[in-house]
């Protein structure tokens, strides 16, 4: 019988550095297992000053933690983390994120809203892209002089039109006049290049380079094209609609030297 109560002895009362030994005694004490009331770390701020930050968080509700840290700590000299901040807010139902409210916009709406954004004056900006308008020439240039400038009504050539109004007219009789050292070098642009022109130029016996120069110091005209703009926007006036700047395209034209 001795061993037997010694035996339940050490199960019903633990190691005195055990936690259940606290706990046991606790319960021999007070009859309950709970903790006793007031027992832990304090509280770092008194009931008033939670008042305080509730009602300061809810008079400016743009403040963040550390604000309200520091408005608690200049009101009543009591420093706190940040952290303790947000607990004792979010222990009144204070969080910093809220949900969104919005009005559900369907298909329709968002078709009206952006017709109407794009119709409002407001919102319209009237610009000219690329400068506005200009003028699409064809010149041709050779050592010791150049051709007329050709204006291509409606910025559209075709090979067609290429052949008929540039070729015949212009390129032929000017290959004529310098004989049969005349090679003609052209963009290499699709016009160029298309099978009517070859035949064309095959019957009027005019060679053709077949490798241009890509490169500016191989292809001078890019450079009279250069000097030519120039001089059309150096004008005095300068030309304010594309009338006036084909009638100032043609006299520079002419005025322009191929020699540096």
């Amino acid at each position: 019988m001795e061993g037997a109560q010694s035996h339940l002895d050490s199960i019903l009362r633990p190691d005195r550095s055990s936690t259940g030994y606290e706990i046991w005694n606790r319960f021999l004490e007070t009859g309950s297992a709970g903790r006793r009331p007031g027992q832990g770390r304090r509280r770092a701020t008194t009931p008033n000053e939670d008042h305080y930050l509730v009602l300061t968080a809810r008079r400016h509700r743009i403040m963040n933690a550390t604000l309200l840290q520091q408005h608690l700590r200049s009101a009543t000299s009591t420093t706190v983390s940040t952290q303790t901040v947000r607990n004792r807010l979010h222990g009144v139902g204070l969080y910093a994120r809220r949900p969104m409210v919005y009005v559900r916009l369907i298909s329709r709406h968002r078709r009206d809203r952006r017709d109407g954004s794009r119709n409002n004056p407001t919102f319209v900006h009237e610009s000219v892209r690329f400068g506005g308008g200009g003028v699409f020439l064809y010149g041709g240039i050779s050592i010791d002089g150049h051709t007329d400038l050709y204006i291509i009504r409606d910025r559209h050539l075709t090979a067609r039109r290429y052949r008929d109004d540039i070729l015949r007219p212009i390129v032929v009789p000017y290959a004529a006049a310098i004989g049969n050292d005349f090679i003609l070098m052209d963009d290499n642009c699709r016009p160029h290049r298309a099978n009517l022109v070859e035949d064309f130029l095959f019957e009027e016996g005019i060679v053709r380079m077949e490798l241009p120069a890509c490169s500016p110091g191989m292809n001078p005209i890019e450079h009279v094209w250069d000097a030519l703009g120039r001089r059309v926007a150096g004008r005095q006036p300068p030309p304010q609609t594309p009338r006036t700047e084909k009638s100032s395209s043609g006299r520079v034209g002419q005025n322009t030297p191929t020699r540096n």
